[in-house]
C-alpha cells in the first residue's frame, strides 16, 4: 500500500454515507438517463406541463416520456395529475432530491 493506515481510516471515515451523500447518489441515478434530465431540468424551469407538451418540447414519443415520468414519480421527484384525458406533472419543490437537482443544475 502507498498510503498508511491512518489514512486509509480517515479517507474511509469521510466516505460513510450521510443522509446528503445517499440523496445525491440517488439523484445521480435517476438523472443519468439523458431524457429524464431534461425532463426535470423542463420541470425546475418552466413548471407544471402535459405529457404531451413535454414530448413535443424533447421530440419524443408520448409513451416514452410518459415512462420516464413515470419513474420519476415513484422517486418522489414530481406529482401528477389528471386534467381531462391529459396527465400533467410538476416538479415537487420541497423534496430533498429535487432541492439538490436544483442546486446541481445551478
Amino acid at each position: 500500500m502507498m498510503l498508511g493506515t491512518s489514512k486509509i481510516d480517515r479517507i474511509k471515515k469521510r466516505l460513510e454515507a450521510s443522509e446528503d451523500d445517499i440523496i445525491l447518489a440517488e439523484v445521480f441515478k435517476l438523472l443519468g438517463d439523458r431524457t429524464r434530465y431534461r425532463i426535470v431540468k423542463i420541470l425546475t424551469e418552466e413548471g407544471e406541463m402535459c405529457v404531451g407538451d413535454l414530448a413535443s418540447i424533447l421530440d419524443a414519443s408520448m409513451s416514452a416520456v410518459s415512462q420516464h415520468l413515470r419513474v420519476l414519480e415513484m422517486s418522489g421527484i414530481v406529482a401528477g395529475r389528471r386534467m381531462g384525458q391529459m396527465m400533467c406533472y410538476k416538479p415537487l419543490f420541497r423534496h430533498p432530491k429535487v432541492k439538490a437537482i436544483i442546486k446541481l443544475m445551478k
